[in-house]
């Protein structure tokens, strides 16, 4: 591969250094179709480990369409069955929809909820049980610790986060 030496990896999950963690990163990203419907577009992840500091990933909604072609009736050309989602080491980009906060050993939990989804009140549940929402007593020091993390994961790029298109559902 020619452009291997100039291609970024940081956000690989290949780069995650504990196998476990590593494995069940990539079921969650092996799950595919309508579940993801439910799902916000960006979230950020922190993952609690047993010993040591916590993890950050990111999760993104890829949207199937058969046509993007059309900015007006976006949704006579939404492809739900075919959406995917990639998750990523790390912090990618600053529009985060939600905010999720769960211990390492509840991941494959957080998998099958995510897998599961069939409607808002699903989402809910999982809102419920792993999201960090603006009403939370605890949102504003998890949103330092999640720029703080920024700031050290990636010390030039980091900025601050944008807020106006958080969800609280």
């Amino acid at each position: 591969m020619r452009l291997a030496p100039t291609l970024d990896a940081r956000h690989n999950l290949a780069m995650v250094k504990d196998d476990a963690l590593q494995r069940d990163l990539e079921t969650l990203s092996s799950v595919r179709g309508r579940s993801l419907s439910w799902l916000p577009e960006m979230a950020v992840v922190r993952v609690d480990a047993p010993a040591g500091p916590a993890r950050w990933f990111t999760l993104l909604r890829n949207t199937a369409h058969a046509n993007v072609s059309h900015l007006i009736r976006e949704g006579a050309q939404l492809r739900p069955d075919e959406n995917t989602l990639t998750v990523g080491a790390g912090f990618i980009g600053e529009y985060s929809n939600a905010f999720f906060r769960l211990r390492q050993e509840d991941l494959p939990a957080f998998t099958a909820a995510v897998r599961g989804l069939k409607s808002e009140a699903d989402y809910r549940a999982l809102a419920t049980r792993f999201a960090v929402r603006r009403t939370d007593p605890a949102f504003w020091a998890h949103t330092d610790a999640v720029q703080d993390a920024y700031r050290q994961w990636s010390p030039r790029e980091a900025a601050l986060f944008d807020y106006n298109r958080l969800e609280n559902r």
